[in-house]
């Protein structure tokens, strides 16, 4: 017989609340939570074999037990995903778990397809009291007496220290009627779905289920970064270079301020000739990007290196499963090709995709072509370890067409023809351009115990990048006396491997009468490369000069604490501090080969380390159900540059100091409607802050820096098939003189570039529809957004964005075609706008050091057909939705 101390009893105690909590009833298979489906008409899976289960050892328990499970029911009728809802005892968890996965169903059915369901089910393990003898030999299996349940009736909670339930003394004679007339029970369907995402650190901390939004065109993974608040994207170096990120006031580059991560790997490149922190997540299927979760600011202990605006984390995954087929075509030769395989009867986290696309762009020197490729394997162990292999390729070629001078544009100056578009997105220098290899690897173990949780990863990465651009024409090219510019053509080299491990465990006790959280965890990683610039000449695009030739072993070790603690009700304080140091070893390959003690060796060594404390904590009011205010301050650090270093040095770090308040309402989940919405204002200051000289093309040190600005965003999900995200944000940053307090907000110049006000709206309307007496699902989508003219350097003020991108598709059984139109009123914006001194017009000219206006010219209106066909997937292609009982 199986032991019952008091901790026991306390679990039982626990599990018989879940179950009065759901609306367990005393049958061996009882519904614990139903809701209305997303859409459609759903029939309720039926369980055809529901095997007993065991008692661990064979010994039974005087009285009979409940272990609450939730699982899923496949469309084949199998079971997935089953796990215990509240815990009673280890043995007595892993009986149950052992029992339902042999468990079989006729499976939920949507518009007469069969579907994936999630339902909830109590285990009653059957007290030695009520047992009866077995049944004569040649006699019926003896199947578990099954209830109906379809309008269950919540029993009152038990307390704590309640022992668990006995059977009724009818029990015996239900369970042999039970034997002799075997019933088929009837149990009610919870769509499948996500689970619930954990609670927000912030007000900032935005976890994004891509769901219908889907349908909106976003033609590449950091695309898919509006679904966030305050993301503007800016591109002026062609399809195949990232886009430069404006978030909460930062003009954060290609990634110096923002940590970007996928599935637990960093994408940020240190040292990066480009730019130090330099993060390309275009290597990234967007179709296999489930989720995205993005803490604006660095509030939790969990951020590392480059969270100063904050941090983007991808998580992958295909929902639908099968083999997916697609092919497209659209303006200026657009080709691409998908392939997209999730086994069936696998998880999510498993899946194959391949993605391949060309064109010839919308204007002269702006073709391009890629290739992607991404596959993991999710493993499970058995019902608490799940283990996932992940591998990664992608190459891509791009050509550039660089800025142009706005007044060069309108004099019609341009060596093109003379109408407006062909001016509009001509080009001086045709050697602008690049090229990039990536391939990756992942190997993660997650583990869920009783009280606590392990994980770990270990990541390889190898990576080339070769861009080349010219922002000036001839304005910096120092030569002999009397001699011309050749050219301010740059060309960026930079090539890494990185290898790395994290890892984190968690534990959760019960303390003041409520769950409190405590985790410990660790990063380490090391990149070894090489990051050169080198200037080119224009005619030719042939280098001439070595700006710097670097060769860098650089180290990051890190480990944090992070705690979530309830001391009453309403109240929950979360924080935690996170320690990073770095190591760097640059060799400078481009040093002269004498001085004035005569001969020497062309390169050096430089060596430095540098340490960071970043403490963080928030606080999390209820003010009334689904209705939270949270405040929060943050310390983060953006690590320097290994070109910035000197031999022997502390190596300094870029602080920054981050508070915000705000509210939080989220109510419906899982229901027929469901609501999110946040307002939040926040203040970040940064001490060692970077702006944009175009010059250099790099960005370079400019002093401390104080931002501050308010959001607010609202979704609303409805099961009538609408799906529909707003927002608008505001920024202001300023650089404020040296000895101004940190309150002075607004001492000093205002930076450049960095939008004030940002909106966007985006709207996904998904009908099933009747045609000549056959079902289609059809769907619209449309994304609006707006950013206010910005300001540039000398006090001036750049054009306002405006664009409109709209989607439609249509599915017939297998089939679907669709359309996208980007920038559907063809309006003519800036992708990019500068104001600076330039000269494209001759090597000989003069030089003038009058600042003139620049910009790279947005794609005009374009159109993409697809084809896609769905192999072996389930019929209807609706994702569906986590309706769980909160």
């Amino acid at each position: 017989m199986l032991k019952r101390p008091v901790q026991l009893e306390a679990r039982r105690a626990a599990a018989l609340r879940v179950c009065s909590r759901l609306g367990c009833t005393g049958a061996a298979l009882a519904l614990l939570a139903a809701a209305s489906p997303a859409r459609g008409e759903v029939s309720l899976p039926r369980a055809t074999e529901a095997p007993a289960p065991a008692w661990p050892g064979g010994a039974p328990s005087p009285e009979d037990v409940l272990v609450p499970i939730e699982l899923t029911v496949r469309a084949d009728g199998t079971v997935e995903d089953a796990r215990v809802e509240a815990s009673v005892e280890p043995r007595l968890d892993a009986a149950a778990l052992e029992a339902v996965r042999r468990w079989r169903f006729e499976p939920a059915v949507r518009d007469g397809h069969p579907v994936a369901a999630k339902i909830r089910v109590a285990v009653r393990f059957q007290g030695e009291d009520q047992q009866v003898a077995a049944p004569p030999s040649g006699g019926p299996p003896s199947p578990p007496a099954l209830a109906a349940a379809s309008t269950p009736t919540p029993a009152p909670p038990a307390p704590a220290s309640a022992p668990a339930p006995r059977a009724p003394a009818s029990a015996p004679a239900a369970t042999e009627a039970a034997r002799e007339v075997p019933v088929r029970p009837a149990v009610e369907v919870v769509v499948a779905g996500a689970r619930r995402p954990p609670p927000p650190v912030a007000a900032g901390d935005f976890q994004v289920h891509v769901g219908q939004l889907r349908d909106v065109p976003r033609g590449s993974a950091e695309q898919m970064l509006t679904l966030a608040p305050g993301f503007y994207l800016e591109n002026h170096s062609g399809e195949g270079h990232p886009s430069a990120v404006f978030l909460r006031g930062f003009s954060a580059g290609e990634g110096q301020d923002i940590e970007f991560v996928a599935d637990g790997v960093p994408l940020n490149e240190v040292s990066n000739a480009h730019g130090h922190g330099y993060a390309d997540s275009l290597f990234l299927i967007p179709e296999l990007v489930r989720e995205l979760r993005i803490v604006e600011g660095p509030f939790d202990p969990r951020q590392g290196d480059f969270a100063v605006a904050g941090t983007v984390s991808y998580e992958l995954g295909l929902e639908p499963r099968g083999v997916i087929a697609q092919a497209g075509y659209g303006s200026f030769n657009t080709r691409e090709l998908l392939l997209l395989w999730g086994p069936a009867g696998t998880e999510a986290g498993t899946f194959a995709g391949v993605h391949a696309e060309q064109d010839d762009g919308f204007g002269p020197n702006r073709a391009h072509a890629a290739a992607r490729f991404l596959g993991q394997i999710e493993l499970r162990r058995d019902e608490t370890t799940r283990v996932f292999v992940a591998a990664s390729g992608y190459v891509t070629r791009f050509d550039s067409a660089g800025v142009l001078r706005k007044a060069d544009v309108e004099a019609r100056a341009l060596d093109c023809p003379e109408d407006d578009d062909s001016q509009f997105f001509c080009l001086y220098d045709p050697n602008q351009g690049g090229a990039v290899g990536r391939f990756g690897a992942s190997l993660r173990r997650e583990h869920r115990g009783e009280s606590y949780a392990d994980s770990q990863q270990l990541f390889a990465t190898v990576r080339r990048l070769r861009t080349r651009e010219n922002l000036t024409g001839y304005m910096t090219d120092v030569g002999a006396i009397g001699e011309p510019q050749r050219g301010d053509g740059t060309e960026q080299i930079y090539q890494a491997v990185t290898v790395g491990a994290r890892g984190s465990t968690t534990r959760w006790l019960d303390w003041l009468s409520h769950r409190q959280e405590a985790e410990i965890g660790f990063f380490a990683r090391y990149d070894d490369g090489e990051t050169r610039q080198r200037r080119l000449r224009r005619a030719s695009g042939v280098p001439y000069r070595v700006d710097f030739d670097n060769d860098f072993g650089i180290g990051n070790i890190a480990g944090y604490v992070a705690f979530r603690f309830r001391p009453w009700r309403p109240l929950v304080l979360r924080g935690g501090v996170r320690l990073d140091t770095f190591f760097f070893s640059v060799e400078d390959r481009n040093r002269p080969t004498s001085d004035r003690s005569g001969e020497r060796e062309p390169s050096d060594v430089v060596e430095a380390l540098g340490v960071a404390l970043g403490p963080r904590l928030s606080a999390d009011v209820t003010l009334a159900p689904g209705l939270n205010v949270v405040a929060s301050y943050g310390a983060g650090s953006r690590s320097s540059d290994a070109q910035a270093l000197s031999d022997g040095e502390f190596a300094p770090f870029a602080r920054v100091h981050a508070a915000e308040t705000g509210l939080v309402f989220e109510r419906g989940r899982g229901g027929p409607i469901e609501l999110s919405a946040r307002a939040l204002a926040y203040y970040t200051r940064v001490e060692r802050d970077l702006v944009l000289d175009e010059m250099r093309g790099r960005n370079v040190l400019a002093g401390a820096s104080n931002r501050f600005g308010a959001l607010a965003t609202a979704r609303l999900v409805s099961s009538a098939g609408v799906d529909t995200q707003a927002s608008l944000t505001y920024a202001e940053a300023y650089l404020p003189p040296a000895g101004a307090s940190w309150y002075e907000l607004t001492a000093g110049p205002r930076m450049p570039y960095i939008p004030r006000w940002v909106a966007r709206l985006d709207t996904s309307v998904r009908r099933e529809v009747a045609l000549a007496g056959e079902r289609f699902q059809a769907g619209l989508a449309l994304g609006t957004s707006y950013v206010a003219p910005r300001p540039l350097p000398l006090e001036q003020l750049g054009r306002d964005t405006f664009t409109v991108d709209a989607a439609g598709r249509l599915r017939w059984r297998m089939v679907e075609v669709g359309l996208e139109v980007t920038n559907m009123l063809d309006r003519r914006n800036h992708a990019a706008e500068f104001n600076y001194a330039s000269n494209f017009a001759s090597p000989d000219a003069p030089l003038s050091r009058l600042a003139a206006r620049h910009f790279a010219a947005a794609p005009p209106r374009q159109l993409l057909g697809t084809l896609r066909v769905y192999l072996d997937a389930p019929p209807d292609p609706e994702e569906t939705k986590d309706a769980t009982v909160p």
